[in-house]
Order: C-alpha cells, then structure tokens, then sequence
C-alpha cells in the first residue's frame, strides 16, 4: 500500500495537471473563435448585402426542414409522458384538475426549448463539426485564408445565422405538439372536452412564459451553432480528428445547453 500511494498520487497529479492544460487551450481556441465570428457579424451588420443569403436559406432548410418531424414527434410524446405521469401523481392528492396548469407551463418554458435545443446539438451540431472537421483536413480552409477569404464570414456567420432564425420556429412547434400530447391524455383520462382544455391553456400561459421560451431558443442556438463550428475548425487534420470534433461537439452543446437551461430559469424565476 505504502509503495502504490506515492505513484498514485503522482498520477493523480499528471491528470489534474493534463486537464488543467486542456481547459487553458480550450480558452485559447475559444477567444479565436470569438474573435472570428464577432468580425464576421460586425461585418454583416456594416454591410448586411455582403451576407451569403443563399448559405443562410441552404443551412435554415437543412437545419428546420429536415428536423422538424423528430422535433414535433418528440414534443408530442413528451407531453403524452408528462400529461400522463402528472395524472397519476396529483390524482394521490385529488388537484388532477391542475394537470393542464403543469402540462402547459413546463412544457413552453422547460421542456420544448430544451428538448429542440438537443435533437440540434446531435444533427446540426455534430454536422458543422464534421463539415468544418473535413474542410480543414482536406486544407480547404487553408486555401480560403490565403486567398484572402474570411472564414468567419463565408463558413461560420451564415451557420449561425440560420440557427438564430430556425431555432424559435421549431421551439413553437414543440410547444404546440406538446401541448396536443398533453391534450389527448387529459381529454381521454379526465373526460375533459377539447375546448375546455385549450381554453384553460390559454389562461394559464402568459406572454412572459413564451418569451423565456423564446429567449432560451435564441441562446441555446448560440451554443450549438458555436461549440460545433468550433470544435470543426480546431479539430486534427485526419478521419478520426473529424469523427472526435463531431462527437464533442455534441457532448459540449449537451452539457452547455443544460447548465445554460438551469442558469437562465433561476434568473427568470428570481426576476418574476
């Protein structure tokens, strides 16, 4: 025992030190990449002809079209799962009635911004990741810098710009899914007529509750389309390189989105 704790400890030391240097290079890479991009807005706001329109509208549709069907199923059931689960708890207690005051609240304020910002961190995360990962590893990006193109604003604003235009669509049409989800359990397992559940909606969500949705969308799209283009461009120049910035793109926009989430509804509920 005696003759293993010093190398453990030594070990253990080596780790803290490795992650310590990790975390200092993730800064580094971090500020450049701000850098990068905050030229490239500033850019577009000075000249707002000079931004790639047809980029924008190309990774809009490839981002909202072809997620929205995963998003709206997803959104329905989450709200059959919580309609349902929140019957059985308060039914104990005999306040069911409150179902449709849970159901809508959490799922417009938590849930639909949260569940949207994830299903694009695992597609358009991981895609601007490996997009950007390949690039660099074929040295096209290399090219780009020498011929005197701005990577910020050719690759990185129109990424983010989509994001911020599709990311609060895709969020209301979570929040409707999920709240007709909610609907189908409640009206078959409480006998509650659809017009009295939509109406009793509709007095229970105030404009403050979708503004806090809609504000999370707008920052989580921040994170995704930023951690992804991120770790594209800082990722090495071979196969595996791209496929390890894909899947850490991923995990990070995951971890970021959450600690984000709980950050920003503390600060909402301390504002209200």
């Amino acid at each position: 025992m005696n003759a293993r704790s010093p190398r453990s400890l030594k070990q253990l030391c080596i780790e803290v030190a490795d992650s310590a240097i990790a975390l200092r290079d993730d800064l580094c890479l971090f500020c450049t990449f701000s850098r990068q991009l905050g030229k490239a807005t500033l850019d577009a706001i000075r000249h707002p002809r000079k931004i790639r329109r047809y980029d924008v509208y190309y990774y809009m549709d490839n981002c909202g079209s072809d997620a929205m069907p995963i998003i709206a199923l997803l959104g329905f059931l989450i709200g059959v799962i919580l309609a349902f689960q929140a019957i059985v708890q308060l039914r104990r207690f005999g306040v069911e009635s409150y179902v449709v005051n849970l159901v809508g609240t959490v799922i417009v304020t938590e849930l639909a911004p949260l569940v949207t910002a994830v299903v694009l961190a695992g597609r358009t995360g991981s895609s601007f990741a490996a997009e950007l990962g390949t690039m660099k590893a074929d040295e096209e990006i290399d090219a780009m810098v020498t011929m005197g193109f701005d990577p910020g604003r050719f690759l990185l604003f129109p990424k983010m710009l989509a994001l911020l235009l599709i990311m609060p669509g895709l969020t209301i049409i979570s929040d409707v899914c999920g709240i007709a989800g909610g609907m189908v359990i409640v009206c078959s397992m409480l006998q509650v007529s659809t017009g009295e559940y939509l109406t009793k909606t509709f007095e229970i969500i105030q404009p403050i509750d979708l503004a806090q949705g809609l504000v999370k969308s707008f920052v989580f799209a921040v994170i995704v389309a930023g951690i992804g283009c991120m770790k594209g461009l800082n990722a090495e120049r071979n196969a595996q390189g791209v496929g390890l910035s894909a899947t850490s793109a991923v995990v990070t926009s995951i971890f970021l989105i959450v600690v984000t989430d709980a950050i920003l509804t503390s600060c909402f509920g301390i504002a209200s």
